[in-house]
């Protein structure tokens, strides 16, 4: 009697990927890439009336707006197209091209709050809000990062941990959002194992620039309070 193979059995990885590139997931992918890209403009369009942005980094700023909307739109576009005709090629490409974008745009953000840190500010305590806000942007455009990382490797970027006897979970979003939040607050991994070197370095990074938010956090705070 001859016995066909097995399939070999999805990792959590590989469901999550399906789940995002058919149905409704497409959809979840397009309002997220959104979302992330109508947050950055309505902060930095704040941060510019309140004039908390340096002088001389709003140049600076004003171009990256300008590159990553123009970025935003063709992506966009190219992410729709991809998503629904299939080309899971072109698709990974794209979502690279915006996530590397979003990056940009929060190392940008970090940067203007670094020479915005001098900057005698009115409004005490409460005008440090845009260094949660910046945090918060970093946060969950990270938190996106690690789900395209994970469902671009192959085998996924992280090890996810199960109960005993059962197989792992496919990750939710929830999930990737615990392990960005835990890089920016405690500088290290969860749970989760980090099997991607692509992920330790996107770590990496993201830790420095939590490390300069806190320090400009610090030194605006010294300066609301005194």
């Amino acid at each position: 009697m001859i016995q066909t193979p097995s399939q070999p059995t999805k990792g959590p990885a590989d469901l999550l990927r399906e789940r995002l590139t058919q149905g409704r997931g497409r959809l979840a992918v397009i309002a997220a890439t959104t979302g992330v890209w109508v947050m950055d403009l309505l902060l930095v369009s704040h941060l510019k009336h309140r004039r908390l942005i340096a002088s001389e980094t709003t140049d600076l700023v004003h171009s990256v707006d300008m590159i990553s909307t123009i970025a935003f739109i063709a992506v966009t576009i190219g992410l729709t197209i991809s998503l629904f005709s299939g080309h899971k090629r072109a698709l990974f490409r794209w979502a690279l091209a915006y996530l590397l974008f979003s990056m940009v745009q929060v190392i940008t953000n970090v940067l203007s709050m670094v020479a915005s840190a001098g900057i005698e500010h009115a409004d005490g305590l409460s005008g440090l809000w845009d260094v949660a806000a910046v945090y918060m942007e970093s946060v969950l455009v990270f938190m996106f990062v690690y789900i395209f990382l994970d469902v671009s490797t192959p085998g996924g970027a992280f090890i996810w941990p199960s109960r005993e006897g059962e197989d792992p979970p496919e990750p939710h979003i929830i999930d990737y959002l615990f392990i960005s939040l835990n890089v920016n607050s405690t500088y290290g991994p969860t749970s989760e194992a980090v099997m991607s070197r692509r992920a330790k370095l996107v770590m990496s990074l993201q830790v420095l620039l939590a490390i300069v938010m806190l320090t400009v956090l610090i030194s605006r705070t010294v300066s609301a309070s005194s």
